[in-house]
């Protein structure tokens, strides 16, 4: 008898842009609507299992949060703390892909190995970072500090598909960036997918309209796809900076940056 893998998944709010637009965050544009005001939030994700303490991206740190014009909240290490959790305890660390809003403060988990896709670590250290448009979505220090990272044996590279952890599968989808994966967990009452920038909103995936940042937008509607095909309800995926999700799921101990998802 197969045994469902008792995971719980929360996302931790970190920091928010108020300033941000409509017709930033949908491919093509939004027509009348495009100027309408949309903040922006950031989150990073708890899954906690029975002998594992997995870590969904790491988000920036709060010196980023100052020269990049966002509001800082408090620093994920810091939410950990508030669900009993010390920093150094974190197993493992998906870093669904190396935007600087995903991929800061890696040094805050000194225990952790870092989980990334071969094709995303190959892309951003490859020959397209010179370009503009590639650079400005990038920390150069946090680039490096996943180099030092891999040349101390903690990255572990998945080329595709791999449960990780009980429970817990990395998915290759691509669309966003090059190597963009996403995370598949299973919990005792459902499986949840955490879409990262696959889907920076729900309205991203429930019109079929890609976010503005896209590296390949073929790719970007296939990942709706296997997105849409892993989950029984649609409010079984969790976008990667929607507002709502911090609004939909409840608060922990009335505390409205940490909400439990499952």
């Amino acid at each position: 008898m197969t045994t469902t893998p008792h995971n719980e998944v929360y996302a931790i709010k970190y920091a928010e842009l108020l300033t941000g637009h409509r017709r930033e965050y949908f491919y093509g544009g939004t027509e009348s609507r495009g100027d309408e005001a949309m903040p922006l939030s950031y989150y990073v994700w708890l899954v906690r299992g029975a002998d594992h303490v997995v870590l969904v991206d790491t988000g920036f740190a709060e010196r980023t949060a100052t020269t990049r014009n966002r509001r800082w909240l408090r620093s994920p290490p810091d939410s950990l703390r508030r669900l009993g959790i010390e920093p150094a305890e974190v197993t493992d660390v998906v870093l669904t892909h190396l935007h600087y809003d995903h991929v800061g403060a890696t040094s805050d988990y000194p225990s952790a190995r870092f989980v990334v896709q071969d094709a995303e670590m190959a892309f951003w250290t490859g020959r397209a970072l010179p370009r503009i448009q590639y650079g400005r979505l990038i920390e150069t220090e946090d680039l490096a500090d996943l180099v030092r990272l891999n040349h101390a044996g903690r990255l572990h590279f998945v080329d595709g598909v791999e449960e990780i952890r009980p429970g817990v599968a990395v998915r290759l989808v691509g669309g966003h960036t090059k190597g963009l994966q996403i995370v598949v967990v299973d919990t005792a009452d459902d499986r949840v997918v955490l879409a990262s920038d696959a889907a920076h909103f729900w309205e991203n995936i429930d019109t079929d309209t890609p976010f503005g940042v896209v590296h390949d937008v073929s790719d970007m509607y296939r990942a709706f796809d296997t997105i849409r095909a892993l989950v029984s309800t649609p409010d079984r995926v969790i976008p990667g900076h929607d507002p709502l999700v911090a609004e939909r799921f409840p608060a922990v101990d009335g505390d409205d940056l940490i909400v439990r998802i499952a």
